[in-house]
């Protein structure tokens, strides 16, 4: 039997629907409540809209999914994965926005609230930092070992991640304002 996806109301203890998703390892909810997006070891990354069970898409990248991230509205979700790629999807399209590769397995990701901004941390040592619509990284920083989890703002004007040790970054620059 595969693992289930539970969503529930913050008022009871019911959930209002399951899905059979197989394992997961990330979730993230919408700020308005309104989109869910999962990452699983399959390498699947799957929307759902909160009335119904029924996945709105889903897409299988090349290896397992360890971290999704989702807009404030659900208009863009981020999700990294051992196949060393950083996607970004519009909420419309199950077709990566961008699929940008890494040199090692990508961790963890996050994104701003407006969608406007998001980072990734990877195995490579590396955190990126992207805008929307951009192709490639604003920056990118070299902590000099793994980057296990990364999350910005919700304005996108702060940075911070975490590995051996933990660095804070604003958006305007790839120079920590500490380590």
């Amino acid at each position: 039997a595969g693992s289930k996806l539970y969503l529930f109301d913050k008022d009871s203890s019911t959930p209002l629907w399951t899905s059979e998703i197989g394992s997961v390892h990330s979730v993230d909810i919408s700020a308005d409540g309104n989109y869910i997006v999962v990452g699983n070891p399959s390498g699947g990354v799957f929307l759902f809209n909160k009335s119904s069970s029924t996945k709105l898409w889903s897409y299988y990248a090349g290896d397992d999914v360890q971290s999704v991230s989702i807009s404030a509205d659900g208009e863009y979700i981020v999700a990294g994965s051992e196949d060393n790629k950083i996607y970004l999807f519009d909420k419309d399209s199950s077709t990566p926005l961008l699929s940008y590769s890494a040199d090692k397995d990508v961790h963890s990701v996050a994104i701003s609230a407006s969608g406007e901004y998001f980072v990734a941390g990877s195995n490579d040592d590396n955190v990126y930092l992207f805008e929307t619509g951009s192709s490639s990284p604003t920056w990118t920083y070299d902590t000099d070992d793994d980057v296990k989890s990364v999350d910005i703002s919700a304005d996108g004007k702060y940075i911070i991640t975490e590995g051996s040790d933990t660095y804070l970054f604003e958006r305007s620059s790839s120079t920590p304002v500490w380590t």
